[in-house]
């Protein structure tokens, strides 16, 4: 996952109509898409955990390295010329269920995402863009609302940070948000496997 998510994608998905796929490889397969009817390419990296790095520092994951790869070129105005594609962002995981068939070959990846989680995280980020620190990102402070659709709301923000104004989030602010959204990615995970164990729900404190 990024640490700067300043470049993320930030609409609704259910914008995003995936056509035609143009390539397709072991690790990825890159898409003719459309979004508010506007055609672009998308490249989707397989997701069965991430690799790190070797004991030399060199970065084994394909999407970082690509992601990495692009942001360059896009400051450094090399998309802005014409001489790789242009790059306007990236989205940070896709549940392939919500994608068929277009998506079936990456139904069986380990580390797809939960709609549930991905949705919490969504808001956890709108929460960022207005200037707040929620400081209590654990499950218990999420209410699931039943209806079509269905919500995944943040409740308790009686220990949260409100900043002034984007100028008063500085650099760790900024990295704080990061945090906050890795650290309740990692309770998604903890959870799928509490549920692969046959553990009931709250036999741990998250």
């Amino acid at each position: 996952m990024s640490r700067d998510h300043s470049d993320a994608l930030d609409f609704d998905l259910s914008f995003l109509h995936i056509g035609k796929e143009l390539k397709q490889s072991e690790a990825s397969s890159i898409f003719e898409v459309e979004i508010h009817g506007s055609s672009y390419a998308m490249k989707v990296f397989h997701n069965n955990g991430d690799p790190g790095f070797t004991k030399k520092g060199r970065d084994l994951n394909r999407f970082r390295c690509e992601l990495n790869a692009y942001r360059n070129l896009y400051s450094f105005g090399v998309c802005e010329r014409g001489l790789v594609p242009y790059y306007y962002g990236y989205i940070d995981r896709l549940d392939p269920a919500k994608y068929q068939p277009h998506l079936n070959h990456f139904a069986g990846d380990t580390h797809f995402p939960n709609r549930r989680l991905q949705t919490a995280i969504y808001g956890l980020r709108q929460i960022h863009n207005a200037l707040i620190h929620h400081h209590d990102i654990y499950p218990k402070n999420i209410l699931i609302v039943q209806g079509h659709p269905e919500r995944v709301v943040w409740i308790d923000f009686d220990v949260a940070v409100t900043f002034p104004s984007k100028e008063a989030m500085n650099c760790q602010a900024e990295k704080y948000c990061q945090h906050e959204i890795e650290l309740f990615a990692s309770f998604g995970q903890l959870l799928q496997e509490d549920q692969k164990q046959g553990l009931p729900p709250n036999t741990k404190y998250y």
